[in-house]
């Protein structure tokens, strides 16, 4: 009952979970961002890491799937984007919307969810629509996402790896956490030694596939 859990089904964790034991997360294949691409998870969410270092990044990872969970999201959001500026950080935001009646609305939802968006955050901002009922449900169970009327907040390292997990409206306690274990996840790069090195490309470039709307 989310009314005595504070509607956080999930309890934020205290550590950050161990590398060796935390879990790839989960595939979900087809999600379209507001900029009309269509990309697969959870290869989407590592296409800026080619150094394939877990400690390159960390993005957090926002999922709701009713406009109640959506509203909850902010208060873990909105101080870990005001407290990392630097491009190794990056929310990315994923909107699940359940029910064949909602996918014959696809191309209204979208247009709402374009003018509720700064158009900065569109190529980050995901929507699902149940193409796959099956692969939906293996998602949210491998998330442990039973409860779909709040919303969800996953911290993930360099490689995919789930390493902390939260739900509901953030205490002042969680995003402390949240915070220092995003610290954690990317420590100063060591210096290297002597110049040289090759240059680097910034950005991940495209890993998805555009869409076009007649």
């Amino acid at each position: 009952d989310l009314n005595e859990s504070n509607n956080k089904p999930i309890v934020t964790n205290s550590t950050l979970i161990p590398a060796d034991e935390a879990q790839i997360f989960p595939s979900l294949n087809g999600c379209t961002t507001l900029s009309d691409e269509v990309v697969d998870l959870p290869n989407f969410l590592i296409r800026n890491n080619r150094s394939k270092d877990a400690n390159a990044q960390c993005t957090l990872v926002t999922i709701s799937y009713k406009d109640f969970g959506h509203k909850l999201l902010p208060s873990w959001t909105e101080p870990f984007k005001s407290t990392f500026s630097s491009s190794r950080y990056e929310v990315v935001h994923i909107s699940v919307v359940e029910g064949f009646f909602f996918r014959l609305l696809k191309r209204p939802i979208t247009s709402s969810q374009k003018q509720g968006t700064p158009s900065d955050q569109w190529d980050r901002t995901l929507t699902y629509f149940d193409e796959n009922v099956e692969e939906l449900a293996d998602f949210r169970d491998a998330l442990r996402m039973h409860n779909t009327l709040t919303g969800y907040v996953f911290l993930l390292d360099g490689l995919g790896r789930v390493r902390f997990v939260g739900s509901g409206k953030a205490a002042e306690e969680d995003v402390e956490k949240l915070l220092e274990f995003a610290k954690e996840l990317t420590p100063e790069p060591k210096k290297r030694l002597g110049g040289g090195g090759g240059s680097s490309s910034g950005g991940g470039g495209r890993v998805g596939r555009k869409i076009h709307r007649n």
